[in-house]
């Protein structure tokens, strides 16, 4: 009995171990939000629209960053966005752990095959204060040229 126990327990420890390892689209992520943490100057001129939006809550403010109004084809976005969060808290963020892309296509809406109007990206903050956004895409759908920009958006 005690050698089954035993046997149990180091394959117990054995998978745990081998699950413990780093996502890579966490170190990503990572990477993104101390970039935008330490960035201090923003891109000004970019091929889209992108605004904030904030709602007040019992505590704080609900911030929705809104990203529509495409004046080029983009690709598999990915966007964060970032107020100040903790190193507990999650940053919104959309295309870096989602499965399907994003994309906005200039006169073009087909849910289906993940072509939007626009995109969201909602966080909560203690008061209304500047969004720093980091999105990316690529222009082709050869994935040829990417873009990346870094935006400081206020009210």
């Amino acid at each position: 009995m005690k050698k089954i126990i035993w046997l149990m327990v180091t394959l117990l420890f054995c998978v745990s171990c081998t699950q413990s390892q780093i996502d890579p689209r966490f170190e990503e992520y990572q990477q993104i939000k101390d970039h935008l943490i330490t960035k201090k100057s923003f891109d000004q001129d970019f091929d889209f629209q992108i605004r904030v939006i904030f709602n007040q809550m019992d505590k704080g403010y609900r911030y929705d960053v809104l990203i529509d109004h495409a004046q080029v084809d983009m690709y598999d976005i990915q966007a964060m966005a970032y107020a100040g969060e903790s190193d507990k808290k999650m940053c919104p963020v959309i295309g870096l752990f989602d499965d399907e892309p994003y994309h906005l296509k200039v006169g073009l809406v087909d849910k289906e095959n993940h072509f939007y109007k626009g995109i969201q990206l909602s966080g909560e903050c203690s008061s209304k204060k500047s969004i720093k956004v980091y999105i990316s895409y690529y222009q082709d759908e050869q994935k040829s040229k990417k873009v990346i920009k870094y935006i400081e958006v206020k009210e």
